[in-house]
């Protein structure tokens, strides 16, 4: 059956201001690329204020092979440069990438932890410490030293649970909570983008007074 034609209705454009800049000189990193783009102003009304509007903006970064963006709708009065360089460095990585921590799981930190429990337990230092388990005998001792050599190749939380028998030996039913909490060690991209944010914001906090002045220009 023959359709309708329809008539295309004109494609919809919005425009927003993007701001490019390239930050050197920061130590031990290369070249930062930062793209800030403004959207405007969205309502936003409150009980005391109907005609509330609040900007929203997106940065992205770019550092040699890594890229970060993050956006936000509720800026308040504020340009996203201004937005970025206002908040504190944790608050816009954690944005940038959400749910990463300063610290990793670690075999090698798992296999020095269980030493320290053979250690302690053996010289029957359990009383100042968190372990679960009691006093071990020099027998018990020599032989989960010799068993602990696995722990070095576990790469992740999730294998840990494969060796349950001997943690248990080392740490109780509830191994769980002592690895989760100690058997970690630095997450370098944790510190690498901390770096990266702190001289991004360290760059807008020079620039933003300039680029206010710029802007007002353009629009006087």
């Amino acid at each position: 059956m023959p359709t309708e034609n329809k008539i295309a209705e004109p494609l919809k454009v919005a425009r927003s201001t993007v701001t490019k800049l390239v930050i050197t000189g920061a130590p031990r990193l290369d070249p930062i690329t930062v793209f800030l783009e403004d959207f405007g102003r969205r309502d936003c009304p409150t009980e005391s204020n109907p005609n509330y509007q609040t900007a929203q903006g997106k940065i992205t970064i770019n550092c040699w092979d890594k890229s970060w963006n993050a956006y936000w709708s509720g800026m308040g009065p504020r340009t996203v440069a201004e937005f970025v360089a206002d908040c504190g460095w944790d608050y816009v990585l954690n944005c940038l990438d959400r749910g990463i921590s300063s610290t990793v799981f670690s075999g090698d930190a798992l296999h020095t932890l269980a030493k320290k429990c053979i250690v302690q337990r053996r010289r029957q230092q359990t009383g100042r410490h968190d372990w679960e388990l009691g006093e071990l005998s020099k027998g018990e001792a020599c032989e989960l030293w010799h068993d602990i050599d696995v722990l070095r190749s576990i790469e992740t939380p999730n294998e840990t649970w494969h060796h349950d028998k001997i943690l248990t030996e080392l740490f109780g039913e509830e191994w769980h909570y002592p690895v989760g909490d100690k058997a970690v060690e630095e997450n370098h991209q944790f510190t690498y983008l901390r770096r990266v944010v702190e001289a991004v914001q360290e760059a807008l906090r020079q620039e933003t007074p300039e680029m206010k002045t710029a802007c007002e220009r353009k629009t006087s």
